[in-house]
């Protein structure tokens, strides 16, 4: 290493890539393959300023700068950061109803010192304006691939509430991806927080922001092109020239800072983030096929497992009957049914029936005594210490989501005890018969909670379902190995976050979350496209919802049009499951006439015929990053206004998709790619802009002429 006392602007090579340290002030330049610069820091401005934020998280009042922020390459603020969150409140525990945080915000100023390290990187001690002498550590080094990663810390670091990283910007820039977002596919002029939320409802105070979600990631890619990856979990707030118009702004509520800059174009920028933050998993083939879903409807504690098992019964006769091809059956209650001695005879009745049984599994345990775990669970969780605490001590006792009135708690997965524990429960389920679960849940991370390893739920929360997927991972991977005559078990997940690596390693698919039975843009299905496009950029694949919508309590049971428009919609995604109603009504495929059930069956077929299609996409995805599910501004960045359109999507290279989404259409405005396209049923071609038709036993979607990526089945 070498050391200088008089620097000047410092070159990293990382790769094909390089960034420029400037030095007297402090800056960042980062440059792609060609030595063109893509994405550098914003110059500092004035002094040292107050700082005063607040956001309601549920919608109300927004995300509001008080104070203007101020923004330098490099800032911090000293004070304080408090969120207020709501203990009783049952549908959306885990959720902030207030944050606020103020203080000071200082910034870097010049470099006083440079090391070379041994990796090419730079180590630099670089002053900053805070009156007290704090100076700030930062190293630039090279990072997987073609990237280049930024860390910063201070000596001292006590009283930093955030730590951020300002950069410029233009009308020109577009930033897509930060996780399953159904606000929009590109995200200029949004300011944001980054953390995972419970949103059902399209209305507040349950709503959230627009840009809340289930599944989020600290990632996006940029059309200036870069990618860009923030490493923290903590609290992140996002100004994308929301209040500037020349420049963006990433702060983390962390005493440093983590982030990876990746230059190149979409699919250059994407393939070396994921690599560092987690590609999903190739499954086994049956996994993408259609599954049915039994949820407990009514959403009450005390039914019977007989009622439970007579209702299981019924929807395997039907399905049975109208010869819906579904690989998968999955139901809830399942050890209801095991303590009713009745669940060897349901796994049994599944199999018999050309299904695999599905069961499920959630991150608390509470004592709602639905029978969807062991009854015993909760007292054990909280006597034996599994569950996450308080400062105290005690267990952090919650009211659980699923059943007012009744309590749970988180369980603790930095807890090597917790652990082992749930690896005796998951390998209970396989062993009796299940290939795999629903892991629900992993929102309820409270701010105080307190966890083994010495986190908060402030550091924490954002982290709990890595840690969460991750430690089920690895209990499915060993009781696979033990077990190498069954099948690779599956677990797909609602909660989800980016790290290094993310979410996206661990889990086997994600479904979007308990979307309301509606046509809503923020929590039905015109959200559906975008919030799949936005995760998929980021590494999570395998994406699925809950076909007609799950939550119903406001918006009652789907219509027969809404569940059918979904069923098409599903048709040529990743995934495919049947699953609503846990209040008033599940709507199932033969819940209207036979004409409905039978253009749900050729949903079904369709997506089956796709499937080998989906797969090689997947296997191609895993090696490249390059998503199965493509926005057309990734494939097509050339096309007028493709980093706006997010009701249209490409299906790898050669499917074209443009779902019906509006109540009472017949007929959908599409944008073509460029080219020819063709509809692969009725063999009409099409390029431009044209009205094609859409009735309700059709989906629009088009292969690229010349191509068959898969037989359409015949009706």
């Amino acid at each position: 290493m070498t050391t200088s006392t008089a620097p000047g602007p410092v070159l990293v090579d990382a790769g094909e890539v390089s960034t420029e340290v400037r030095t007297a002030p402090f800056g960042l330049a980062f440059r792609d393959g060609d030595g063109r610069e893509v994405l550098a820091s914003v110059p500092g401005r004035g002094r040292p300023t107050l700082s005063l934020h607040l956001s309601d998280l549920q919608g109300l009042l927004g995300d509001t700068d008080v104070i203007p922020a101020r923004y330098a390459p490099i800032t911090f603020t000293t004070g304080k950061v408090s969120m207020t969150q709501i203990e009783p409140f049952p549908l959306v525990t885990g959720n902030p109803f207030l944050t606020v945080s103020g203080g000071t915000t200082y910034s870097l100023t010049n470099v006083r010192r440079t090391t070379r390290l041994a990796d090419g990187g730079v180590r630099l001690e670089v002053a900053t304006d805070d009156p007290t002498g704090r100076k700030a550590i930062v190293e630039v080094r090279p990072d997987e691939g073609d990237a280049v990663r930024t860390q910063v810390q201070f000596q001292p670091a006590t009283n930093i509430a955030f730590v951020g990283a300002g950069f410029t910007s233009g009308p020109d820039e577009a930033f897509h991806g930060f996780g399953g977002r159904r606000n929009a596919i590109d995200q200029a002029g949004e300011s944001f927080f980054n953390w995972i939320d419970q949103t059902i409802f399209s209305v507040p105070p349950l709503a959230g922001q627009p840009q809340s979600g289930w599944y989020q990631q600290a990632q996006f890619i940029s059309s200036r092109p870069y990618g860009f990856f923030l490493e923290q979990s903590e609290l992140s707030r996002w100004r994308l020239r929301s209040d500037r118009d020349d420049a963006w702004q990433v702060e983390s509520n962390s005493a440093g800072l983590k982030f990876t800059v990746a230059p190149g174009d979409g699919p250059k920028a994407i393939q070396t983030l994921t690599a560092i933050t987690g590609r999903t998993p190739v499954p086994p083939s049956w996994q993408v096929s259609p599954t049915f879903a039994q949820t407990l409807v009514g959403g009450l504690t005390g039914k019977s497992a007989a009622a439970y098992e007579a209702e299981i019964r019924e929807s395997i006769r039907q399905i049975v009957e109208l010869d819906l091809p579904y690989e998968s059956f999955s139901f809830e209650a399942w050890w209801m049914l095991k303590q009713a001695g009745r669940l060897d005879e349901i796994i049994a009745l599944i199999r018999e029936n050309g299904m695999r049984p599905l069961v499920y599994f959630r991150a608390w345990a509470g004592n709602d005594g639905q029978g969807l775990e062991d009854d015993a669970a909760f007292e054990t969780a909280k006597t034996e210490g599994y569950a996450a605490r308080r400062a105290n001590g005690s267990p952090y006792v919650f009211s659980n989501t699923l059943a007012p009135g009744k309590l749970a708690v988180q369980l603790d997965f930095t807890n090597p005890e917790t652990v082992a524990w749930w690896r005796l429960r998951i390998r209970e389920a396989l062993d009796a018969g299940a290939d795999g679960f629903m892991q629900d849940f992993g929102e309820q991370t409270m701010w105080d909670m307190r966890f083994a390893d010495g986190s908060t739920g402030r550091e924490a929360h954002n982290r709990y379902p890595i840690d969460f997927h991750r430690a089920t991972r690895e209990i499915v991977d060993e009781w696979h190995a033990d077990n190498p005559d069954r099948t690779e078990p599956m677990f797909y997940v609602r909660s989800g976050y980016s790290g290094r690596p993310g979410s996206a390693a661990y889990e086997s698919a994600n479904w979007c979350g308990d979307y309301e039975s509606n046509w809503s843009r923020r929590t039905g299905l015109p959200a559906l496209t975008t919030d799949m496009l936005n995760r998929a950029v980021g590494g999570a694949y395998g994406f699925h919802c809950d076909t007609g919508g799950y939550m119903d309590l406001l918006s009652g049971p789907p219509s027969r049009e809404l569940f059918l428009r979904w069923s098409w919609y599903a048709a040529l995604t990743p995934g495919n499951r049947v699953h609503g109603g846990p209040v008033l009504e599940q709507r199932f495929p033969w819940s209207w006439d036979e004409e409905a059930a039978q253009i749900h069956r050729d949903t079904l077929r369709l997506h089956r015929a796709a499937e080998p299609y989906i797969m090689d996409l997947w296997r191609e995805a895993k090696q490249t990053g390059m998503p199965i599910t493509r926005p057309l501004w990734l494939a097509y960045p050339e096309m007028p206004g493709a980093h706006q359109i997010d009701q249209e999507y490409m299906l790898g290279p050669d499917v074209f998709v443009a779902p019906v989404v509006t109540q009472g259409a017949t007929t959908r405005e599409v944008v073509f790619p460029p080219g020819c396209w063709r509809h692969p049923e009725t063999g009409q071609t099409y390029s431009g802009s044209a009205t094609v038709p859409a009735p309700l036993d059709q989906h629009p979607y088009f292969f690229k002429c010349g191509t068959t990526p898969f037989e359409p089945p015949t009706r």
